[in-house]
């Protein structure tokens, strides 16, 4: 029975849906893969000792009835002989009439053949000439002479039967008989290989109404040889077959792997057979189903997170604007030089607290998808200017060594203009945070790859140190994700000289390449 794979949606938890577990199922032998496996095997062991046997019976018997001569209406010489014998067997103490009339009998079953019997005084008895064969007499020596001139396109055509025979004209036939066409038979009447005193009996045969016997071992032997490679390739073909369907089962679930579905985790596979790559398709299809279930969690997380951050900020901003307005108060009393100093500390951690909750709810907004970006042709370089303006002072008070070197000519790249502004006011705090020993920011464009980037260094520690005013990371992450919106590309330098954060143009969100690399020496 086939089992199909099915996505299992997250609410069937609540619906008290179960899954069976890997392992817990016994897999029945005959089903596995080492079972026909064995039975590849099993085959090719028994090929020699059974196959080839069977297949050479079929090969005799198929081939002894397609090679039967339908063109020999008289058999072959075998059965010529044996026939010729018989009959012989049963004329054993009969008369020469009757002896004759069998001759006859047979001389009508067998038309073309000649038959003639010599009696137990040597004398020619009877001669029955066959359809084809010219009769006539002659006298040699005193002695008449009967030939038998066989129309056949062969040499030696013709047999001479002497009247009377005695030894040499008796060695001269059997001499002549032996090899020549007709095929000549010879048997004593009686039947015995010994005479019994009443004669013998002849007849003649044209071979071309007799089957050839069948001496074609080398087509034999090609044919058997050939059948043997069939059956062998057969073999080999099956075994092909049994790896390319584990292969391609292999395949499959390899593909499955590495092809991510909607959520970016791979989809289930369809469990068709319950074997060993079955087995390992339901681990895969439960390990599917634990990470689609994991990354619901991680979302329901992530939601519930998102609520917490959104509510705290906003919870926070209540105090924060009660705390503000007392101290606004406060500054209006006469205060003493410390209580001044004490307060406007405070007033700059509050400041600080407050931008914390703004990256907070930034962070939140990016990662929901719920910032608002407004891609646009932007000169770069106006917008890198108006913001360093704005930091100026701050760098002067930091006694910085501030160096600016842009070109001209705009840069014309499509961002956000309050994004990008965000991210370079992130970028310099994080100099100023971090990189205030150095007392130098530089701020200048560099081709780099065959792009115009906008490049902004320190001489700080780099980020093998830590900062003694160590934050959040909010800011960093609030950058990259802001960079990643605008499809803008992001390089960071570091070593012991400081750090260079570099930025390109990625052709516009969604087209850009990797927006981060960091290279550290």
């Amino acid at each position: 029975m086939r089992r199909k794979a099915t996505m299992r949606d997250p609410s069937d938890r609540n619906r008290g849906v179960k899954r069976s577990l890997p392992g817990k199922r016994k897999m029945r032998f005959g089903r596995t893969l080492m079972s026909r496996y064995i039975l590849l095997i099993l085959a090719a062991v028994l090929f020699v000792p059974v196959v080839l046997p069977i297949t050479s019976i079929i090969y005799v018997v198929v081939v002894n009835n397609t090679n039967k001569d339908n063109t020999a209406p008289y058999g072959d010489s075998t059965k010529i002989s044996n026939l010729w014998t018989r009959e012989s067997e049963k004329l054993d103490g009969a008369t020469s009439e009757k002896i004759n009339q069998r001759m006859e009998q047979l001389h009508r079953k067998y038309p073309k053949s000649s038959m003639y019997r010599v009696d137990q005084n040597g004398e020619t008895a009877f001669i029955l000439a066959g359809e084809d064969v010219d009769v006539s007499e002659s006298t040699v020596d005193g002695t008449t002479m009967t030939t038998l001139k066989w129309t056949l396109d062969h040499p030696n055509t013709e047999t001479r039967i002497p009247s009377i025979w005695n030894a040499n004209s008796s060695l001269e036939f059997m001499k002549e008989a032996s090899y020549r066409d007709p095929l000549t038979v010879v048997s004593f009447v009686g039947g015995d290989s010994e005479d019994k005193g009443q004669g013998f009996m002849v007849i003649e045969v044209p071979r071309y109404l007799l089957q050839k016997p069948q001496n074609n071992w080398p087509m034999e032997l090609l044919y058997l040889g050939g059948l043997m490679m069939i059956i062998f390739l057969l073999f080999i073909i099956m075994s092909i077959l049994f790896f390319a369907r584990i292969r391609k089962r292999l395949i499959r679930l390899q593909t499955a792997m590495i092809t991510p579905g909607k959520e970016g985790i791979p989809l289930p596979v369809e469990i068709r057979r319950s074997d060993e790559i079955g087995h390992l398709e339901e681990s895969f299809n439960e390990m599917v189903h634990q990470l689609t279930d994991s990354r619901h969690r991680e979302r329901e997380e992530e939601q519930l997170r998102k609520r917490l951050v959104a509510g705290l900020s906003h919870d926070l901003r209540t105090p924060l604007t009660v705390i503000r307005g007392h101290m606004h108060s406060l500054h209006k009393e006469p205060l003493s030089t410390a209580a001044d100093t004490s307060l406007r500390r405070m007033e700059a951690k509050m400041d600080d607290l407050s931008g914390l909750i703004d990256n907070m709810l930034s962070y939140n907004l990016l990662t929901s998808g719920k910032y608002t970006l407004k891609l646009e042709q932007k000169d770069v370089l106006r917008i890198v200017r108006e913001t360093a303006a704005a930091w100026y002072p701050v760098w002067e008070k930091e006694q910085f060594e501030i160096d600016i070197d842009l070109p001209e000519e705009p840069l014309i790249w499509q961002v956000d203009e309050q994004g990008l502004r965000r991210v370079l006011d992130n970028l310099f705090q994080n100099v100023i945070r971090h990189a205030a020993s150095g007392k130098y920011i530089g701020i200048s464009t560099e081709q780099i790859h065959g792009e115009k980037a906008l490049v902004i260094q320190d001489r700080g520690p780099g980020l093998q140190e830590d900062s003694d005013t160590k934050g959040t990371g909010l800011g960093l992450s609030i950058v990259d994700l802001l960079i990643r919106e605008m499809g803008l590309r992001k390089r960071v330098d570091s070593s012991e000289n400081g750090l260079r954060v570099c930025l390109y143009s990625g052709g516009g969100a969604g087209k850009s390449r990797p927006y981060l690399f960091l290279n550290k020496t």
